[in-house]
This record gives structure tokens, sequence and C-alpha cells, in this order.
């Protein structure tokens, strides 16, 4: 039979002790979250108009521009050419949701911005460029350039803000899809 020295032996029961204390204290002073899920806040660059609100969206790549209206039943409607795909109406929607909904994976800040030209973030010009309206709101504009290089996020620049974002691809996808761009 091995028996442990008087010393080791006290460590152990001592760490015990101190391990003991720290989950007690743990249970007596955490709380406990709220059942249920997380609740969801909106961390997007168009914060200031919900998707609902909208009232008129244009869309421009290039020389080509698309204008769509909200009707009053709340659905879609081109106006004017090019034409626009059958499922304008989805992608508008899910694209002002996004717009709305989904956080910038980075923001580069001005300083930064000064070392690198716009051509080399696709942004002079733009790719596209999306318009929102709103009723008792500002316009919310912003443009869309190149992906970055590993292709999972997009450069993008809102007006009247002085730095980049880096937008995850799919943010700007719907609106991509409605130039027909890829």
């Amino acid at each position: 039979m091995v028996v442990a020295p008087p010393l080791r032996r006290a460590l152990w029961v001592g760490a015990a002790v101190v391990a003991g204390a720290a989950i007690l204290a743990l249970a007596l002073q955490g709380q406990r979250p709220e059942p249920g899920f997380v609740r969801f806040e909106a961390a997007g660059v168009m914060l200031h108009i919900a998707p609902e609100r909208a009232r008129e969206v244009h869309v421009t790549a290039g020389d080509r521009r698309w204008r769509f209206t909200r009707s009053g039943s709340g659905g879609w409607a081109a106006v004017g050419a090019p034409a626009a795909p059958a499922d304008a109406e989805r992608r508008l929607e899910s694209g002002l949701r996004l717009l709305h909904a989904s956080a910038p994976q980075r923001v580069i800040a001005r300083d930064e911005l000064e070392r690198v030209p716009a051509a080399e973030y696709g942004l002079d010009p733009p790719r596209y460029t999306v318009v929102v309206y709103a009723d008792a709101a500002e316009p919310f504009t912003i443009q869309f350039g190149a992906a970055n290089a590993q292709g999972l996020a997009q450069y993008a620049r809102v007006a009247g803000r002085d730095e980049l974002l880096l937008l995850p691809r799919f943010v700007g996808e719907p609106f991509q899809l409605l130039t027909g761009l890829r």
C-alpha cells in the first residue's frame, strides 16, 4: 500500500476546497439567462430605414437603371426599362432585410483608405449602386464594389460616411442578381 506524503495530501485537499468554493461562488452569484432565444437586434448598415418602410428602390449598374416602387398592397412594381427578372420582388425584399440586419465584417477607417485607391476596391466606378427611399427618412445610398480576395465578402461605401465597409457577400447579392452581374 502506497501512502501519499502529508504535504501532497494537504495540497490535494486544498485544491479541492478552492475548486468547490469557486463553483459555489459562481452558482450563488451567476445569473441564469432568460429562457428562450436571445433577442435579435439589427446591426446592418441601413438601420434608419426598416425594410417594410422602403417605398422606392433604385438600382444602377453602369448605364443601366432599375426603379422599383412599392404598391399599396405591399408588393413591388418595376418602373421603366430594362426588364426586371421574374423574382425581382423577392430579391428586393431580401436585399432590404439584409441591408438592415447584417453587420459589416470589417469597417476600414479613412486613414487606411488613403494608401489604396478606390479602384482597388472596385468602387471607382462602383459595380452597382442601390438607393432606398422611405417616408420621413433620408435616402440611403450604398455603392458595391469588388469581392475581397477570398470571395466571401464585398467592399461597399455608404454615402455620407468616410469609411469603407467589408460586407458579407450575401448582403449585396440580391441586388447584384437584379442587375444580371456575375
